[in-house]
């Protein structure tokens, strides 16, 4: 019987969904990676800048992207999410700039966090969404 069970969990294994990390500040984005990672999510990233994220979105479409406003570079992080939500992916802005995440971004966004926010409530919050899919 456990000879049956083992294709079924590498399948199951094989579709984890894949999470995008979107943010300027290398040791955050490693943070999340790594938790994300032993959660047993697959990562995509990080991507430090919002160009960096729309290629490699593009590249490997994410089921959902964690994403900072404020990335470094021309475009913003409301600009990577109103990119990607037509693409079905679904987006979580963990922010220090609320009220712009709110005014802005609060139609593509599946959740706001707020800087500093616990790697738990990070996970917490991803788990949610992708359980709620």
């Amino acid at each position: 019987m456990s000879a049956v069970l083992k294709p079924l969990f590498q399948e199951e294994y094989s579709i984890t969904p894949r999470i995008l990390v979107c943010e300027d500040d290398p040791l955050i984005a490693l943070g999340w990676m790594e938790m994300l990672k032993d959660a047993g999510y697959s990562v995509v990233g990080p991507a430090y800048t919002a160009e960096k994220a729309l290629e490699m979105a593009y590249q490997d479409l994410p089921a959902l992207a964690l994403v900072d406003i404020d990335l470094s570079g021309v475009v913003d992080g409301i600009s990577v999410a109103a990119e990607l939500a037509p693409l079905g992916v679904l987006v979580v802005f963990i922010t220090g700039d609320y009220k712009r995440a709110s005014l802005e971004g609060r139609e593509m966004a599946s959740d706001i966090l707020i800087k500093p926010v616990a790697e738990s409530t990070v996970l917490d919050s991803v788990t949610a969404i992708l359980q709620s899919r």
